[in-house]
Parts: structure tokens; sequence; C-alpha cells
């Protein structure tokens, strides 16, 4: 293979741009750098200046940056956010715990575009997105919602009508921190009992703390989220000794099955009503902003912790 500086790149079918010159090119070690991505033996692009990229090419570029595992970093994903089984399992063995998601992921860019498509409060500007944390949660809380999930998809059937098992959703829920969890470098939830974010973190949602910090709910004692990431975003607050210019909020799956649609509050519910899974609150007489209610412990988990200012 000629190795001269100069040696343009060619295609390569499958590969993106597979390079010729790079084979000869060491780095200050003396040794061959080789491509970043995982079980690619390829080297390493060099430009026309010497200067030594990480990838051998523009489409393994675009997949160690763009959908990389979120553990390993070095190969792209194939299993929700994770390369292999192998990641996944390592990963869940460290849960609960948080995955910083690169800027330049997929991930990141679709977390923002919901964040900032959602932002709809046009008297608050909608502030920059600085971090998102992929929130891997222990195997009996995924089972426990993926069970949930599961048995509403059995009585509703969604899935035959084109929607997500289960009628899931993404949808935002706003919280108090009392430490500085999410800002750069940390990666580790508290364990204050009074730092409500990271008991979500910890053991995700649970109905029993209800009306902790508002007193009560317009439609009963449930588990409340939006669609709106300016509604949640009133609901975020940094507590007691945190000194961070930014905020939080949880992005969550929920299961929300067949809603029930209500304009009008009703402080009285602790279910939704027979033949319904959940609360749809529309804007209208008493409320601005849309909410979903749901009443289970289970039909709910914490997803991305989003951080902005």
């Amino acid at each position: 293979m000629d190795s001269s500086p100069n040696q343009r790149p060619s295609r390569r079918k499958g590969n993106g741009i597979a390079l010729k010159s790079p084979s000869a090119q060491v780095d200050g070690l003396g040794k061959i750098r080789g491509c970043a991505l995982r079980n690619c033996y390829r080297p390493a692009y060099v430009d026309a200046l010497g200067v030594q990229g990480k990838y051998c090419s523009l489409l393994h570029k675009q997949a160690g940056q763009e959908r990389c595992c979120l553990l390993c970093r070095r190969a792209p994903i194939e299993i929700g956010h994770f390369c292999s089984k192998t990641c996944a399992l390592q990963a869940r063995d460290q849960a609960p715990c948080l995955l910083v998601v690169p800027t330049t992921h997929n991930t990141f860019k679709d977390v923002r575009r919901q964040f900032k498509k959602s932002w709809r409060h046009t008297q608050k500007k909608c502030p920059h997105l600085r971090a998102v944390y992929k929130i891997v949660s222990s195997k009996k809380l995924n089972d426990d919602y993926e069970a949930y999930r599961t048995h509403i998809e059995s009585q509703r059937n969604f899935v035959a009508t084109g929607n997500s098992p289960g009628n899931e959703r993404r949808r935002w829920h706003g919280t108090a921190r009392e430490c500085s969890l999410g800002d750069t470098g940390n990666v580790k939830p508290c364990f204050s009992q009074t730092c409500s974010l990271c008991g979500i973190i910890r053991s995700s949602f649970d109905v029993a703390f209800f009306g902790r910090k508002t007193g009560w709910g317009r439609f009963g004692r449930g588990i409340y989220t939006s669609s709106t990431s300016s509604k949640s975003d009133d609901y975020s607050q940094n507590n007691g000794q945190v000194q961070s210019q930014w905020k939080a909020l949880l992005l969550n799956k929920v299961v929300v099955g067949r809603g029930h649609r209500l304009t009008q509050g009703d402080t009285t519910l602790t279910n939704p009503p027979i033949g319904f899974d959940s609360i749809i609150a529309e804007p209208g007489d008493s409320l601005n902003y849309d909410e979903l209610v749901v009443y289970s412990n289970n039909a709910i988990k914490p997803s991305y912790l989003v951080m902005y200012e």
C-alpha cells in the first residue's frame, strides 16, 4: 500500500471513505494509531498536513460521535443505548447511575429538540441546554415498569393501531435538587432524604410522596408530568446550599394507556375512572398547560436528566 502522505482517500463500499495514506503513520510513541471505533483495524485518517484524526472514515466518525454506545463510547449502539449485552449488563450492574450523553450524539440532539419544541411559555425565554444524562435504573425498577406496560398493552392493544406499546410517551417532570448532581463532572446521586431529584433517580417515582412540595394536586393523589418543558420548569428548583447556575428536569417514560381527558380539576382522585389508565389534563378553564397524571408507581420511570441554564 502506498504510504505517501499526499495519497488521496479512496471510496470503499460499506465503509465510507477508506484511506490509504495513514497505514504508515505513527504517533509520538512510534505506534500506529488505528481507528477509534471498536473492532475496526484500519488506520486513522491523516489529512494533507499530516494531522491524524481518531477515525478511519467519515462513516466511522459519525458512528463514534452520533450513535456510539453510551458506556464504552467505541462501538455503535445495537441494544437500546448500548453496543452489546456486555455493555448493557455492565451499566445495569452500576445502577442507579448516570451516563453522560455527548453533545454530538443523536440522543442529545433528540432530547434537546423535544426540550426546545415543548418550551411554550412565551414570557420565559427558552434556556440553553447544557447537559443530558441517560439514567440507568435497577433491573427491578425496569422489570416492574415493563411488566406494567405489557399488562396495559394486553388490555388495550395499542400496537395494532400504530401506537407504542402501552401508549408509552415521554413527559417532563420538575422537582427539587439539594446537591450538585448534573453539574459538570458530578454524576453521583446524593443520599439526602430531602433531595427529591436524587430520590427519583435512585428509586423512581413514589406516589407516597405526593404533595410534599405543593401540598395538593389539581387531579388528586398522583404522579404529575407534562409534555410542556416550560411548565415543568416551574417546579424545578435548587434548594439548600446548592450554588449552581444550572437547573434540572427529568424526561421520563410514562405508560399513558387509555387516558381520561379532563379540563376541570378534581382533587379527590386517587385513581383514574374505571376503564382508564391515566388522566390527561387539557388546557381549559383551570389549566393553562397540559398535565399527565398516573396513579401507579410502575407507570413511570425516569429516563434522562436534563441540565439547563
